[in-house]
Formats: C-alpha cells, structure tokens, sequence
C-alpha cells in the first residue's frame, strides 16, 4: 500500500498549505491522551473524545497517526483524519497518515480530501454526548418525602463534571476510594450514587461501596433501585435486605418493645463450649437445635456464632434455617450469610427469607 501512496504522492502537484498554527503541542500531552484513548470501549466513544480535544489544537503528523491507530474501524478512522488534517503542524509530512489505514481505499479517500478531489465534503457531525452511565430506572429525588442522609443533592449537571475526576482513575479500589471520598464532601442522590457505583466493574466492590454509603445518599428509602447495578440475583437480594434493615434500623420503632427474653453472655460460653466439645457433626446438628429451641431468645449475632460451630456448609444452612423462628431481631438475619463459604449457599438462605416475609 505505501507504494501505491508514494507513487501517488510523485504525480501529485499538490503540496501542502502553509501552516495555520505556530506550534504543535507536547509529545507528553499527547501520550496522555493516548492512554485515555485506550479506555475508551468503542470507536465513536474514541471519536467523539478526540474531535472535542483536538479543536485549537496543533498536532505533529506522526502524533496525528498514532491518535489514529487507536480506532479498529477505518470508517472512524477516516472521519478522524478528515477531523485532524487542518490541525497537522507539518503538513509537508500529512502522508504519514496513510499508513494508518488497514484498506487501501481509505487511504485514497482521505488522499482525494487533502487533493482537493472531493467536490462536496459533508463535515463529520459534532460529536453526540458521552454517556459515562448505562441507561437504568434512576428514582428521582424531587419531591422525596422520606429519610434523609444529606441536604438537598447536587444538580445533575454539577454531578456530571464533578464526577470526571473519578471516572479517570484506574481500577476498582481507586475508584472506590475516589467515590467515597467524593460523598464525604457532597450530598448525593441514590440516583448519583448508582451512577458512581457502575464506574465499578466487580459485583463484591459494588456492595461494599453501596454499603458503606447508603446512609450518606439524600433519598435513602430509594435504596432498593440500586438493585439494578447488580448482575445476579443473589446480590440484588442481599442488597435489598441490607437497605430494608438499615431504613427499619433509622425510623423509629412505632411501639417500643422490649425483648421478651435475652441469652446472657455468661449462656452464650456455655452453649458454645457445649457444642463444640461434641464429636460428631450429627450430634452437633441435634444438640444445637434443641438448644435454640430451648431458649428461644438468640440475637442474629449469637445465632451466627451457633452455625459457625457446624463442621459442613450443608449442616450450617440447616441449622440457619433452623434457629430464625428463635432470634429476637429476624430483621437482620440477612447478616447469616456471613458465615458461609459458598455464594450459593447465601443464595439458598436469602430465598428461604424471602418464604418468611
């Protein structure tokens, strides 16, 4: 192809303008770009971000063609040449961008744009607005009526360039220290703290991030929306019963009802040295439910510390099963999938819950 390009460049009259700009910018600048670049998913994504950056721009033609490698479509490819041309610094070296192209026909597209051989050129659009989120049911905060976290939240305007810095770390922790950090000094609507919580990638960094800042959001009891940022079942649930256990544990009780009975600590080492001298797996099955049923007054917290004395993730789920209808605040038993090894085992408990509500 290079040949072919040459040979045209021979028989061209053309030579380039002058110059329409005194100095190109910085190799530095541009390598910076350059990376941006590349954690852009799509080619118009690509686009769109550098036709906005390079206006008022000078560029040299070799960094013109490195930008340009960024794009696996020529299509994209060319409209970005079409783009940069006016901007290139040394215009005598435009071909260099020729070899950024896979077919040929590109490269005698965008040779024809610089000769002069098009007779109507129809310039590209003005690029579309980014979207930095994924198209969810995002609750409203206007004319919200329950608890609160924070004042009123920021505009969506406001949130949209705050949010840059965040969306230009790298990896998860990064952006979910940036994010918290960033709901310390702002208020936020649940709608917001969705939005920052899919610049996440890992389902796990997700829910702890969510967790940790529920309380801090404006419209907490629009909470269980943010079930959508979630890709499997088992997490939407665990979200939803952390978000329904925290507004329960923030409204005040309407009757204030004090435990009918209580498990003393002093109890609590008795039941555990009990059972964890026992021998065999079954007989710690047996002998803790006739303990729980027994006493009948276990907080989730005790409980916890019944199964985790089990010796298998089959007979711990069953004795979890077992010991909610004996817990004095079921409302937190969601916490019972702590104890668990395996996700589906959260899984098995959060849909036994779901059969008591």
């Amino acid at each position: 192809m290079k040949n072919a390009i040459l040979f045209l460049l021979i028989i061209s009259s053309f030579y380039a303008s002058a110059q329409n700009c005194n100095a190109p910018i910085s190799n530095d600048e541009v390598q910076i770009q350059y990376k941006k670049l590349n954690t852009q998913p799509t080619d118009q994504l690509k686009l769109n971000y550098l036709n906005t950056w390079v206006r008022g721009r000078c560029l040299l033609s070799e960094h013109a063609f490195q930008l340009a490698s960024v794009f696996y479509d020529d299509g994209i490819r060319l409209q970005f040449a079409y783009a940069v041309y006016p901007n290139i610094f040394d215009k005598q070296n435009y071909y260099t961008l020729f070899d950024a192209f896979n077919s040929l026909s590109y490269a005698f597209r965008f040779y024809d744009f610089v000769n002069g051989n098009i007779i109507e050129y129809q310039a590209p659009p003005p690029p579309a607005p980014v979207k930095l989120f994924p198209e969810l049911n995002y609750p409203s905060p206007i004319g919200y009526k329950g608890l609160v976290g924070c004042n009123l939240p920021m505009s969506d305007n406001d949130f949209n360039i705050l949010v840059i810095p965040i969306v230009d770390q790298q990896g998860d922790m990064n952006r979910m220290n940036a994010a918290s950090q960033f709901m310390l000094s702002n208020c936020i609507s649940i709608a917001q703290m969705m939005m920052l919580s899919t610049l996440i990638q890992l389902d796990l960094n997700r829910m702890k991030f969510l967790k940790q800042n529920l309380t801090k959001s404006y419209d907490i009891q629009n909470y269980n929306f943010a079930e959508q940022v979630f890709s499997t079942q088992v997490y939407k649930n665990d979200w939803n019963a952390y978000g329904d256990a925290t507004v329960k544990s923030l409204l005040p009780p309407l009757v204030p009802v004090a435990p009918v009975c209580v498990v003393t600590d002093s109890e609590m080492n008795s039941i555990i040295s009990s059972i964890k001298n026992l021998s065999f797996s079954s007989t710690k099955i047996s002998t803790a439910k006739q303990i729980i049923q027994g006493k009948k007054c276990f907080t989730v917290s005790q409980m916890k510390s019944i199964v985790n004395l089990m010796d298998f993730e089959g007979d711990k789920l069953e004795v979890a099963k077992f010991g909610y209808d004996y817990t004095i605040d079921p409302q937190n038993y969601y916490q019972m999938t702590d104890v668990f090894d395996f996700e589906n085992s959260s899984f098995n408990l959060l849909e036994f819950l779901k059969g008591k509500k």
